[in-house]
Parts: C-alpha cells; structure tokens; sequence
C-alpha cells in the first residue's frame, strides 16, 4: 500500500501515473495471485488517451476499472495498492461499462450505452478522468465502429481529459495510430501457432493486438469443435472482404 502524491496541475497539463497497481477488490475475493500493472495518462507526455486492446477475456476491463477506483481512494485519502502514484485530481470520472438494458424505462441495452457516452461528451472537463470499453458493441459493426470512430476523436480534439478507451475494433488502430496524444497498449498474451489457444499473461504494455481471439473464449465455454472450425473459416473469410474492401475505399481517396 503506498499513499498516493496529489500534484497540481502544470500548464494546463495533468497526470495520471500509477506503478504495480493491482485491483484490491479481485484480488481480495479471489485469494489468487494479482498481476500488478503501471498506467501513465500524460497529456504533457503525449499520451493524453490510451487506445487498449488485448484478447477477449485477457484483463482490459479490469485494468480500467482499477485505475479509477485508485483515483477515487487517493482522492479521499486511502493508501492505494499499488507501488507508486503521482495523479492531478480529477474532477469527474466517466464510465462506459458492461452492458445492461433498463427494460422498465423501455431502454435497450445500446439506448443505455449511448446515455452513458453522451454523459462523457456534456459533462466531462479537461480534468476528467474516462474510461469507454467497447463502445458501439451493441449494434451493427459498421454503425458501432462509426459511432466509436466519432467519440474518439471528439476525446481527443476537443474534451482532450485523461482517458483509457478498449476496443475491439482494430481499425480504430490505424486510424488513430500516428494521432498526437494518443498511444496504444494492449493485454499481452502468447497464441499457439494455430491461433486457437491462448494464454493470457495480464500484463499492460506498449503496441497494439492484431486480434480479438473470440474463438479461444468460445472454444473455453465448451462450444463443439466443429462450429469452431466453421467460425474459424467464415472469419478468415470476412478478414480477407475487409481488408478487400478497406484497399477499394482507400483507392478511392
């Protein structure tokens, strides 16, 4: 446990840099042993938004939800579990979580998806801290990686707060690859040759996941074999139509 140290903000700049955090919450019901985890959201470094990627199942969602409960016990005054922690105060946290309709409010689940983001873009400041998983998972690929794609860039262009945004839309990667302020990490891993087992190693680090692995989780949930190989071939399938038609749009332009 170390006590946090809360730093003014410089020039408009804040920070956000946290060593061997681990998520006091798992690791206390689970008994099992934490990876710990650093996180640095610096605008004043040139990673302002942290673009987070990793295989399904690999530890993002997690890393996302204990970086805000750290800033929310060093703000009132608890040790944090982690190594080290130097944060400029945050004034509101944001979240864009889960997922979950509000059926006696006739709500769907994107309806509540898209309330939760509309919360980040009216209300958030420079000095906020958000944290966005998988938004647009909730409709059409195409209308999700568009609706994703546009609160991006609104973050990082105009709110410019402290944010950690996970996606499985790995597009959004070369789009924002070379964007000042923005940096890509990812939940490491190590695949098989095949692809079809993974081992999660729950570390955060630098670059980007080329893949998602969905079939690894499928495939741990029991699914036949045989729907697995299907899905492996129609997913090969789709990759090559994408890739086939993202070259189209981009000799267009």
């Amino acid at each position: 446990m170390t006590r946090p140290e809360l730093i003014p903000e410089v020039d408009d700049c804040s920070i956000f840099d946290i060593k061997g955090m681990i998520h006091p919450c798992v690791r206390l019901s689970s008994g099992k042993n934490f990876i710990p985890n650093d996180t640095l959201i610096s605008p004043g470094t040139g990673q302002g938004l942290l673009l987070v990627t990793g295989p399904n199942m690999g530890g993002k969602s997690t890393l996302l939800r204990q970086n805000c409960i750290a800033a929310i016990m060093a703000q009132v005054g608890c040790y944090v579990p982690c190594e080290s922690f130097r944060l400029t105060p945050v004034d509101r946290i944001f979240t864009r979580l889960g997922a979950s309709d509000r059926i006696l409010e006739g709500k769907s689940t994107f309806f509540v998806e898209m309330e939760e983001t509309k919360n980040v873009i009216q209300f958030a400041t420079h000095r906020s801290l958000a944290i966005l998983d998988e938004l647009g998972r909730g409709t059409s690929t195409f209308d999700g990686y568009s609706i994703a794609h546009a609160v991006l860039n609104y973050l990082i262009n105009e709110l410019k707060c402290r944010a950690l945004f996970s996606t499985h839309y790995h597009m959004l990667l070369d789009d924002f690859k070379n964007k000042a302020g923005v940096k890509s990490y990812h939940m490491s891993y190590k695949a098989s040759d095949s692809n079809d087992k993974i081992m999660f190693l729950y570390k955060f680090v630098e670059g980007e996941c080329p893949m998602s692995f969905g079939i690894n989780v499928a495939r741990m949930a029991g699914i036949p074999r045989s729907i697995l190989d299907r899905a492996k071939t129609k997913s090969q399938e789709f990759s090559v139509n994408l890739e086939h038609l993202t070259n189209q749009i981009k000799m267009k332009k």
